[in-house]
């Protein structure tokens, strides 16, 4: 279990806490903190800029030592005479990090996955955020604007330590924020197939409209396959978009609703799609709840632990689902199946609307 410190904001059982004017401990014992900058103090307590001094030879010692720093973001203040914001100078080269203070906006789009769950939870935010270009760090926008600049982001620095600035939660309370953050930072991530980066990117037509403006990228394309079951999600509801079949995602995971009159199950298996399957089994009382309410497509990831070439030519139906799926309007694909649809789409081999008509006309196992 990661030692956890929260530097401000709510006590949590989970982590310690610590306030900006008390005098701060031992901080290179912990393995992640939590920067709470909306409970900066705006007057100037004596402590505080010794606190300041201590943290920011902390930030230096997360980065060498390749630790986490989540960094949840207020408006700049700053003090006369000096132009580097007091409650952002403790961060290495605070000269190079910019935050814009704009009008409230609503426009998140996400860019990285890991901090999905956390920017459902923001409904506004209030800064923009900019990085002088700097030899051995990146600056990855984490979630962009209408205007594409980032609200959210991840500095990592010689490629090590990772310091990521995001915008504070307006849905949920600081405690269920911080919890959260504390759930990201004790996380692992899930180790992928090896085989998931030798499948190569398709060469885009410049033929086809879509090759201009898809709206995926080709990490997510290729994570039809991963071992995370929600990014398999989010590239299933991607695609779907990209063929012109306006989608809008519930908090459920394995339920995706299609213009309300078609609805998308995504499952996960070692084999084939079989009757027997526990989780077949829900996604069929599904059905014969929904059957009557319009469209449903099944999207299964058969054969997960299988690299690609290896699942072609396998049976990834039974005939009782098969059988069942044709008579309830459903229509059964594999992420194979959609992988190779989208492929022929971008590489100008069939038009969107062919591959959109086949998806939402077509009932029963499609193979392509």
């Amino acid at each position: 279990m990661n030692k956890i410190l929260i530097i401000g904001s709510v006590s949590h059982e989970e982590a310690d806490n610590i306030e900006w004017t008390q005098p701060f401990c031992d901080l290179e014992k912990y393995d992640c903190l939590i920067i709470d900058l909306t409970s900066f103090p705006k007057d100037y307590p004596r402590t505080l800029f010794t606190n300041i001094g201590i943290l920011k030879r902390t930030s230096r010692l997360f980065i060498r030592d390749n630790k986490e720093i989540f960094c949840i973001m207020e408006k700049p203040f700053k003090i006369l005479f000096k132009e580097i914001p007091l409650n952002y100078s403790w961060i290495p080269f605070p000269q190079k990090l910019t935050v814009n203070p704009m009008l409230l906006g609503k426009t998140i789009n996400s860019t990285d996955e890991r901090f999905a769950d956390y920017l459902e939870n923001v409904e506004k935010w209030d800064n923009e955020l900019f990085w002088q270009n700097t030899d051995n760090i990146s600056f990855e926008a984490i979630a962009v604007n209408k205007s594409q600049n980032p609200i959210a982001a991840t500095v990592t620095m010689g490629n090590r330590g990772k310091i990521h600035f995001l915008p504070k939660t307006t849905k949920i309370s600081y405690s269920k924020a911080i919890k959260l953050l504390i759930d990201l930072a004790t996380k692992e991530e899930k180790e992928e197939y090896p085989w998931l980066y030798s499948i190569e990117s398709p060469e885009i037509s410049q033929n086809e409209k879509l090759g201009n403006k898809c709206s995926i990228t080709f990490e997510n394309y290729r994570n039809l396959f991963s071992v995370d079951y929600k990014k398999i999600t989010k590239a299933v509801y991607l695609i779907l978009e990209d063929l012109g079949i306006t989608t809008t995602q519930t908090t459920e995971f394995d339920l995706t609703n299609l213009k309300s009159s078609i609805s998308v199950q995504i499952i996960t298996t070692k084999g084939k799609v079989e009757a027997q399957n526990t989780k077949i089994n829900k996604v069929a009382r599904f059905i014969e709840k929904q059957r009557n309410k319009g469209k449903i497509i099944v999207v299964a990831n058969t054969y997960k632990e299988l690299p690609i070439k290896n699942r072609t030519n396998k049976e990834h139906l039974d005939l009782a689902m098969k059988l069942f799926f044709e008579t309830n309007n459903t229509l059964f694909l594999t992420t194979l199946s959609l992988y190779n649809l989208y492929k022929k789409v971008i590489t100008g081999q069939i038009s969107v609307h062919e591959a959109s008509s086949l998806i939402q006309n077509q009932s029963g196992e499609i193979e392509i």
